[in-house]
């Protein structure tokens, strides 16, 4: 008899973990997009896997730029629901703007694309923030912006750090840390050629219980 109630909770918990296995993005995205990254993860805490899909558009906007989305999706109540879209107002958190990705609607004649989405553990505790950096392209290179998110029981998200270049820059990520490498301007550097490279490690600091720049470093690229 207790090998049968074993087997029963055993296959329970199977087709649970069945029930909220991630649709294929291209289910759950807008109608007209394209899925670019998709990454699946606990967000919450709840043991559950949660979706992140980075997606652009098929039509370019009035601008003839691509519209690029990124939402959260999670299995509420038996079906998957957008919990969060970047094109709406951004997660609270501190110097962060109004929104992740400017809509389309509003007529920016401002090109944004999600370079990287990855969900990170930071402390090893199994659940993970979403980790994204989104290029601006303009007339020239504009500012690259790295966001670390996380998400409650309540779906509710928030910037848990937020950084903004002046002019481009790359994001790498390694186990739980982030490495962010950027030009610094002194006053009279052309858009090509920055005085100084700046790299940044961001991560998990225990005695703050925050992410946040762990090292910072800087590299003089020409003299002046």
């Amino acid at each position: 008899m207790r090998l049968a109630v074993a087997l029963l909770v055993a296959t329970a918990c199977v087709a649970g973990s069945e029930e909220v296995e991630p649709p294929s993005p291209v289910t759950l995205i807008r109608p007209g997009a394209d899925p670019l990254i998709s990454r699946t993860g606990d967000l919450d805490g709840d043991r559950s896997p949660e979706l992140v899909v980075a997606s652009i558009s098929e039509a370019p906007s009035a601008f003839g730029l691509a519209t690029p989305y990124l939402e959260v999706f999670a299995s509420r109540e038996g079906e998957w629901r957008r919990v969060f879209d970047a094109t709406g107002h951004a997660p609270p958190g501190e110097g962060t703007p109004g929104v992740m990705l400017q809509p389309a609607e509003e007529g920016f004649a401002v090109g944004q694309k999600v370079d990287v989405l990855e969900l990170v553990d930071f402390e090893g505790a199994g659940s993970s923030r979403i980790v994204a950096a989104i290029s601006n392209v303009g007339a020239t290179v504009g500012p690259l912006e790295l966001w670390v998110i996380s998400m409650n029981d309540a779906d509710e998200l928030l910037t848990e750090h937020y950084f903004r270049t002046e002019r481009g820059g790359s994001v790498s990520i390694e186990a739980n840390s982030i490495t962010l490498q950027f030009g610094v301007y002194r006053r009279k550097d052309p858009g090509c050629c920055p005085s100084i490279l700046e790299t940044r490690t961001i991560g998990y600091d225990p005695r703050s219980d925050a992410i946040v720049t762990l090292q910072r470093q800087r590299e003089r690229l020409q003299a002046r």
